[in-house]
């Protein structure tokens, strides 16, 4: 339980992956493969992990374009769920992309995983869309449901957002 045992959160890192592996198999009907997960490392994703006592029990993986995230991939060991790690690890990565200047964040959800619905809907997401055919499924495809969630930014955030885009403008400037 999250009030008795010590929570923490840290970057993956390519020493997690099996363990990253070991729950993404038991929570995916079509897993990821360990090249995904290493590209997201290399890529300079957001990547990060919840621990429970030391033991690596969950992660999330997400994109940051600018204002923009999209949620890859989210998950949490089956052995841990039910007691709250899934809303504390959602809630330090929707933290850490606000510092990064996240204003809107999007992702997609199997039609059939009426729970993960459920909690993104508890977490002010709507659904925006849908996918046809999307995730690959033991019986053919299954759409996936597009939902969105904005973050109002801190001041800071979107002032240091700004200037940062403004400086690479600068700094890119073709003189001529």
């Amino acid at each position: 339980m999250p009030g008795k045992s010590k929570i923490r959160f840290k970057s993956l890192e390519f020493k997690d992956l099996e363990k990253v592996m070991e729950i993404e198999t038991l929570s995916n009907p079509t897993p990821w493969s360990i090249g995904s997960f290493i590209d997201c490392i290399n890529s300079s994703y957001q990547n990060i992990v919840i621990l429970s006592d030391n033991l690596l029990v969950g992660f999330c993986i997400s994109t940051v374009n600018f204002t923009e995230s999209h949620l890859l991939n989210i998950s949490i060991h089956p052995n841990y769920r039910s007691q709250g790690l899934g809303q504390l690890l959602l809630n330090e990565s929707e933290r850490e992309l606000n510092k990064k200047g996240v204003s809107d964040i999007f992702l997609e959800v199997r039609n059939s995983n009426i729970s993960a619905i459920n909690f993104y809907k508890k977490n002010n997401y709507n659904h925006v869309g849908k996918r046809k055919n999307y995730y690959r499924s033991s019986d053919g495809r299954e759409d996936g449901l597009i939902f969105t969630k904005h973050m109002h930014l801190s001041s800071f955030a979107s002032i240091s957002r700004f200037s940062i885009f403004f400086l690479r403008k600068i700094i890119s400037f073709d003189r001529g």
